[in-house]
């Protein structure tokens, strides 16, 4: 590989402590809407991939993927890594939106179906997730990856724990 072949990629992204600590007195959706408006910082991993805070309302969440060669396999396809990444983060964040203060999630499960490979000239995606069913101890929530001609992309579902103080 020669230097002129050679990308970078650099970011900021801040201290995830004041968000982290909002989540002990303010409930999910709180948290969640000052994340979008900017007023808590977006987690590190969101800012890591380019995850976008788009809609929040309870029990549903929009997110989107800006698309760059940085996510990209070796075939030049969107990694499944990366779309697996965007709908834990939108089924989580759905399942946030419906908690109180001080509880908290965790994913206990996680499948992802792909549809169609995901390519730059298809970006930006968009990546719902919504909760299904919520329980007490565990919810059940789903996602739906579609590019900017809304096509489906992938779909998933995941069963997060609800951790309680």
């Amino acid at each position: 590989m020669s230097r002129a072949d050679l990308r970078q990629r650099t970011y900021d992204w801040d201290d995830p402590a004041p968000t982290a600590l909002a989540g002990l007195d303010q409930d999910g959706i709180s948290v969640l809407r000052a994340i979008g408006a900017g007023t808590l910082p977006l987690p590190p991993a969101m800012r890591t991939l380019g995850i976008e805070p788009v809609e929040v309302d309870p029990g549903r969440v929009t997110f989107r993927l800006a698309l760059g060669e940085f996510h990209l396999n070796p075939f030049g396809i969107v990694h499944g890594g990366v779309l697996a990444a965007v709908m834990d983060t939108a089924m989580g964040c759905a399942v946030h939106s419906l908690l109180p203060a001080a509880v908290g999630y965790v994913t206990g499960e996680l499948n992802v179906r792909f549809l169609r490979p995901a390519l730059l000239a298809g970006g930006p995606l968009v990546c719902a997730g919504e909760v299904e069913h919520q329980g007490r101890s565990t919810m059940v929530a789903s996602a739906r990856i579609t590019d900017r001609d809304e096509r489906v992309i992938a779909i998933g579902g995941a069963t997060c724990l609800v951790r309680r103080a």
